[in-house]
């Protein structure tokens, strides 16, 4: 098979969406299919250094200075996109973040829709672009496109019931995960001083936004200080983009810390590194997840995957995706959030029975199952076409 690869969205920064595509391209080039991936003319060097030179590769540059829903990447959708499908004898498109629109098909097209969040959380999305923008938007690009894949059941139904596709167009494919980075101590020396970490941690990840519950998670956690005697600190990491909707949460969240009597013991530590995060992840006494919405949550799996225990919340995806080896609480309930952070310091049987469920549940997650995943789904979608 042969496939066009949307990655307009890479940035710079290979998140869980980036990841999953350039593995994509890894794993069709490496299959004896092949794979023309598309991405930013300012980004081209950097694609070619993280995909290499391989046999069934081959990378195309549109000059565009964004991804986001707009005239000029509509226009990419419906014509360049098409023609470069029929140039290169293609069998399909896969779009692979949340929004296409090929009005002018020429062949299959797949969406991969991650989640539909702002459905549910506004959060930093202007009013206007909300109302007139993103969400006629995913409507139209879900009525548009053969196929729409998703990371989890639960993202399924919401797309289904929010968004109103189809339950049959919808099709779930797991994320992978990706191998963590070794423990060094040299870094894990370093973050400790710098966060002051030397009497333990709980960690937190993915940044400061309404719906990841931050407030409720400093109530609980001074529960489990004031209440059980827990000695160390709350570190939460996450790039801050210094908007002002980010600037609001800091200081909902920051009244949050002062009313708790947290000043002292509750670390924003904004960006770390992939090595910083995989060396605390190791070390931390407990990984906390108390998000109110997510479609997938891979930083609950990759807790799993260095063996820290984990608390997440019991709504979404992420009883989906913990899949019975994490602590679930009502993230609404700041005495569950610290009950389950007490129980997984001092019940060691609880602890390593997780632990031990927790690995297992990792390694059914990898991006080569992901790849052959999605290469069955284009089957799928350009045998259903040839009938």
């Amino acid at each position: 098979m042969k496939i066009i690869l949307d990655l307009r969205k890479y940035d710079g920064v290979v998140g869980g969406v980036e990841q999953g595509a350039l593995q994509i391209a890894k794993n069709m080039s490496s299959d004896g299919n092949e794979c023309v991936l598309v991405c930013k003319q300012s980004r081209e060097a950097e694609v070619r250094d993280l995909l290499g030179e391989r046999d069934g590769l081959k990378i195309v540059t549109v000059d565009i200075d964004t991804h986001a829903i707009c005239a000029e990447n509509r226009a990419l959708d419906a014509g360049f996109f098409q023609d470069l499908a029929v140039e290169e004898g293609a069998d399909l498109i896969h779009y692979f973040y949340n929004w296409s629109f090929p009005k002018n098909k020429k062949v299959p097209t797949v969406l991969t829709v991650h989640d539909v969040i702002p459905f549910t959380f506004q959060e930093a999305m202007a009013d206007d672009v909300h109302k007139n923008i993103y969400k006629p938007g995913i409507t139209e690009a879900c009525e548009l496109n053969d196929i729409i894949a998703t990371v989890s059941e639960f993202s399924k139904k919401d797309i289904s019931e929010t968004v109103g596709v189809s339950i049959e167009k919808l099709r779930v494919v797991y994320n992978g995960l990706r191998e963590p980075a070794a423990f060094d101590q040299a870094v894990m020396d370093g973050v400790t001083e710098k966060f002051g970490l030397e009497k333990g941690y709980i960690l937190n990840a993915g940044g400061i936004h309404e719906r990841k519950n931050i407030a409720r998670m400093v109530q609980g956690f001074a529960g489990l200080v004031k209440d059980h005697g827990y000695e160390g600190k709350l570190l939460i990491t996450g790039a801050a983009s210094g908007a002002p909707y980010q600037e609001e949460q800091r200081v909902i969240c920051d009244k949050a810390i002062a009313d708790a009597g947290m000043q002292d013991r509750v670390v924003f530590g904004g960006f770390v590194s992939e090595d910083e995060l995989d060396n605390l992840l190791r070390q931390a006494d407990v990984f906390i997840y108390p998000s109110l919405y997510e479609g997938f949550g891979i930083p609950i799996l990759e807790s799993m995957k260095v063996s820290t225990p984990c608390v997440t919340s019991n709504v979404t995806a992420m009883p989906e995706v913990a899949g019975g080896a994490a602590l679930l609480v009502d993230p609404t309930s700041v005495e569950e959030i610290t009950d389950a952070l007490a129980r997984l310091i001092e019940d060691e049987d609880l602890k390593a029975d997780l632990l031990a469920k927790g690995r297992i549940r990792a390694d059914e997650f990898s991006w080569e199952r992901n790849g052959r995943e999605y290469l069955g789904l284009y089957k799928e979608v350009v045998e259903a076409r040839e009938e």
